[in-house]
């Protein structure tokens, strides 16, 4: 969750808040659970939770109990928005900004991969995209898999400074794919994961670095296109 332009606390809250808004992991008036089991769950220091819990009860999405514990409010957010309209609305600006985001960043890197990858990283690369078809097949998610996918892709550029990026760009594979359930696309974007992943696995492991690329430039620019029509 590690992120070298926000404070890790606003990175914290904004797991939560999405917890509560587009996972509904934890509804009006649930209790969150301890500091100790939250803070291990989202694996980020107490300290940093502690922070991250003062800013969401000061915006009103969480209730401190002394003696209770922390609970969601029963109006989250906006007593007049209490199923989190507007902060879905946020996120949905938030995910066309990460395509954007990817748009110029990952289809360079498949390029890359096609033409720097090693033996074992490119099989890597096929065998994520294989594993990606059997998830959806079976009907589990895809996050953990997707984030590989892509992550996998930007190593075998063995490019460092396209490295420090990785961090920045789970998140956004993380966040297309939750925000994609919640806005009723996500066969659209499951459709797009099983049309151009084994497309770019194929392109890179036959060293066809202009196919790669080109295979994951509309990959991306599907997924902004079923986000634009949401």
């Amino acid at each position: 969750m590690c992120n070298e332009f926000i404070p890790i606390s606003q990175v914290v809250a904004g797991r939560i808040k999405d917890m509560i808004f587009l996972e509904k992991k934890y509804l009006p008036n649930d209790r969150l659970p301890n500091e100790y089991d939250l803070s291990a769950q989202l694996g980020v220091s107490r300290t940093s939770l502690r922070e991250a819990i003062k800013i969401l009860a000061a915006n009103g999405i969480l209730t401190i109990k002394r003696g209770s514990g922390t609970f969601v409010s029963s109006t989250p957010d906006n007593p007049n928005d209490p199923f989190g309209m507007a902060y879905l609305d946020d996120k949905k600006k938030l995910v066309k900004h990460w395509f954007e985001f990817r748009l110029i960043l990952e289809p360079p890197n498949a390029r890359l991969a096609a033409n720097n990858g090693t033996t074992e990283e490119i099989k890597a690369i096929s065998d994520s995209a294989i594993r990606i078809v059997e998830l959806i097949k079976c009907g589990k998610s895809i996050v953990d898999e997707d984030q590989l996918f892509h992550a996998s892709i930007a190593t075998a550029t063995h490019n460092d400074i396209i490295k420090l990026t990785m961090p920045s760009l789970v998140t956004a594979v993380k966040d297309a794919i939750i925000t994609s359930t919640k806005i009723g696309t996500s066969q659209q974007s499951m459709e797009n994961v099983l049309t151009y992943h084994t497309a770019i696995a194929d392109f890179i492991a036959m060293g066809d670095d202009y196919g790669a690329e080109v295979a994951m430039r509309y990959h991306i620019l599907r997924g902004l296109k079923d986000l634009e029509k949401a």
